[in-house]
């Protein structure tokens, strides 16, 4: 392994970074890992280990920087410590990169074509692993680097996100394979490439074409408030008044928008996760304050609030989303199945004891238990909260909603590029289940999200802000993706577990005749 090698794997990690907010050089994804590719040819595994580790900590290195920020500003951890938790996290994101060229140089050894062949399923293979493992971190997956390349992204109704990976990565490794043999390139590398290319763009522009139409005109009338409140006060009772009064002007503000405008049916605003800091149902005072402005507004509203559940073995704190009626009836509450390490629960706390959660509130969130689909007269919806929008196997657990809510709290990630990171997620949520997504945010990132991917009325960050709209809720039946799941990328791991259970088969004829 040589110095080259080495600036060859850094090259890669670097171009990988470039990738994702704040940078967004997407166009450089079909070449990012050439370099590491290159670096591969002709070492033992080992040594393709140690240089896809080094390109899986310089690029993640850069991605999640935030982590530490986070744990510094609202963990209330040293300096020390936090960049010793973001090191930790780096390292085990990396792991990922380094068992990708690990694999290649194993299971191809010198073979040009076996690598090209290999590379696109070992990476989604290895993607879905991570958005499982130790409760998953599916954060920044290769295919979210395209989130603006609309006609790219459409194929993730059929296979979801894991689908953008492999076209990038196979279009890296016929790069790689065409630059490494030039005159001797099989026409099955560069013809397959291109077959792939024609059918994925084409799919993509005929589906920008096609979803609008099956779609129709919007119909249902959205409004969404953005608090901006500081994560210092948010759960201080003192505070709760100025909160909610502001939150309440706003709502009267989008109200007067939205009565504006002609209503087919009753609209929808949408305040943030945790929008309402304090347990709603045990705070009268504040339920009936609640009503009251879904009342005054003429609209359904839903928010993110403090839910609680009381049994034998004690109460049991929820994150949850409630919907109210223009009416002011409660119609259903929504709890959070996926939750927020070191932000909802402390895993391994045992191990970890010293370390705090980041929500200041008493007690340890528990697991929602099933998804709620909400029934109003503009479409059902479901509501996803903060992290769960970043895990596909989660939100098509709402498969039967025609469009989603994601109500969030990125106030933790400062001035970061997290929350476009973020961001960037929704968008590939609402091409795999076709449905327009409705986001509120406490401090930004809000926004509009269409069925196609396109996002339109984004909040700034860190400021007061309102926005009412039309969006269009799903028609047709559930897509290839809702439907049958990650069946793609499960393929895609048999590949390569095929290829290796193969490859062990073939040495071990070798150890037998010899």
């Amino acid at each position: 392994m040589t110095a080259r090698d080495v600036s060859y794997a850094v090259l890669s990690g670097l171009l990988l970074a470039s990738l994702f907010p704040p940078f967004r050089f997407d166009a450089l994804a079909w070449v990012a890992l050439v370099p590491l590719l290159w670096s591969l040819h002709g070492k033992r595994p080992h040594e393709g280990f140690a240089l896809g580790f080094l390109t899986g900590l310089v690029a993640y290195g850069v991605i999640v920087w935030w982590v530490k920020l986070t744990m510094v500003k609202y963990g209330g951890l040293p300096p020390a410590l936090a960049w010793l938790i973001t090191l930790l996290l780096v390292v085990y994101l990396a792991l990922y990169a380094a068992v990708f060229a690990f694999g290649l140089v194993r299971l191809c050894p010198g073979g040009e074509l076996s690598v090209f062949l290999l590379a696109p399923p070992l990476w989604v293979a290895l993607e879905l692993l991570r958005a499982h493992f130790l409760s998953g971190f599916p954060w920044a997956l290769l295919g979210y680097s395209q989130y603006e390349a609309l006609p790219v992204i459409q194929i993730a109704d059929l296979t979801g996100v894991y689908g953008v990976s492999f076209f990038i990565v196979l279009v890296n490794a016929a790069v790689w394979h065409f630059f490494r043999n030039p005159h001797r390139a099989p026409f099955a590398v560069v013809g397959g490439t291109a077959l792939a290319a024609v059918l994925v763009l084409g799919y993509g522009y005929l589906r920008l074409h096609e979803v609008p139409r099956d779609a129709g005109e919007p119909s249902l009338p959205v409004g969404i408030v953005q608090g901006n409140t500081e994560q210092a006060v948010k759960w201080s009772p003192a505070w709760q008044e100025a909160i909610m009064a502001e939150l309440g002007q706003l709502t009267g503000a989008v109200a007067r928008e939205l009565k504006g405008k002609p209503q087919a049916v009753p609209p929808l605003i949408v305040w943030p996760e945790a929008a309402a800091p304090f347990i709603y149902a045990e705070q009268p005072r504040w339920r009936q304050r609640m009503r009251d402005t879904a009342q005054g507004a003429g609209a359904y509203l839903l928010f993110g609030s403090l839910g609680v559940d009381r049994g034998g073995e004690g109460p049991r704190l929820r994150n949850s989303a409630y919907l109210i009626s223009p009416v002011g009836r409660e119609l259903g509450r929504y709890d959070k199945m996926h939750l927020v390490p070191f932000g909802e629960y402390v895993p391994l706390a045992r191990l970890l004891f010293f370390v705090q959660k980041l929500v200041p509130v008493i007690g340890t969130f528990s697991e929602g238990e099933a998804p709620v689909v909400f029934d109003t007269p503009g479409g059902r919806f479901g509501a996803l909260i903060c992290f769960e929008v970043i895990f596909p196997h989660v939100v098509r657990r709402f498969r039967e909603a025609q469009f989603l809510v994601n109500i969030t709290n990125d106030a933790w990630f400062g001035r970061s590029a997290a929350s476009e990171q973020h961001l960037s997620m929704v968008a590939l949520r609402a091409v795999e289940l076709r449905v327009p997504v409705v986001r509120a945010a406490n401090t930004g990132i809000s926004a509009l999200v269409d069925a196609r991917g396109r996002i339109s009325d984004r909040s700034p960050l860190f400021v007061p802000w309102k926005r009412t709209g039309l969006i269009a809720p799903r028609k047709t039946p559930p897509t290839v993706y809702a439907r049958w799941g990650d069946a793609f990328a499960l393929a895609c791991a048999a590949a390569a577990v095929m290829a290796a259970v193969a490859r062990a088969a073939r040495v071990r004829r070798r150890v037998w005749y010899h």
